[in-house]
């Protein structure tokens, strides 16, 4: 809803019905039928992405990219490594991509964390070289994210070149595993023994002698 109300706002308002009130009974079905066709969200939701979107215009980076853009929503439709792909580019500028996202939290070491989980510097790679072969140029990839409680936080990010390098390396490696998998369910890691499970290594070590 959020992608939608930034990228795509006559859409947006023109595709949704808000409710007020459960969402049961006759007079709920009754909506629901009236407005066949659109997503029906509650009052609660509705004020929730207007207020996305309000921080995200309010944002003085995170707007001016989201003016600047060309092309909102944008398909693609590639093959890399005989593998065919298909997906939607969020924005595109005539320098630039964005990629808009809703997450818990924007802040920094939280943020890097949701796109090293997340793969999205993968994400990054896929629709760098979907753009290259639509014929786009772009020198720069921005994550804008914005928080989906109050205050609604914001932030704006450049992935490092670098790490969209690694993410093309990962996605090939994916593809090549792809090409050679069998169409049949890969078995459980670790089906006859246990595994030694310890903490993350960037937890602190344990004095021991304290």
């Amino acid at each position: 809803m959020v992608h939608r109300a930034v990228l795509e706002p006559d859409s947006y308002h023109d595709s949704i019905a808000v409710w007020e009130g459960r969402r049961a009974g006759g007079a709920y079905e009754r909506f629901c039928r009236q407005h066949d066709g659109k997503d029906v969200i509650t009052k609660q939701k509705f004020v929730e992405v207007s207020e996305c979107r309000e921080a995200l215009m309010q944002h003085k980076l995170a707007s001016g990219l989201i003016e600047e853009m060309t092309a909102a929503e944008l398909q693609f439709q590639i093959e890399h490594l005989d593998v065919p792909h298909t997906g939607f580019i969020d924005g595109i500028l005539p320098w630039a991509i964005i990629d808009l996202k809703v997450t818990q939290s924007v802040q920094h070491f939280k943020l890097q964390q949701t796109i090293w989980e997340y793969k999205y510097y993968m994400q990054a790679a896929i629709y760098e070289r979907a753009a290259l072969l639509m014929g786009y140029e772009p020198e720069a990839y921005f994550i804008v994210a914005v928080e989906p409680k109050a205050p609604y936080h914001v932030a704006v990010v450049e992935l490092d070149t670098t790490y969209i390098a690694r993410g093309h390396l990962e996605w090939e490696g994916l593809l090549d595993q792809f090409k050679q998998w069998d169409g049949k369910p890969a078995h459980q890691h670790g089906e006859d023994k246990s595994q030694l499970m310890d903490a993350p290594n960037w937890v602190p070590p344990l004095d021991f002698e304290t």
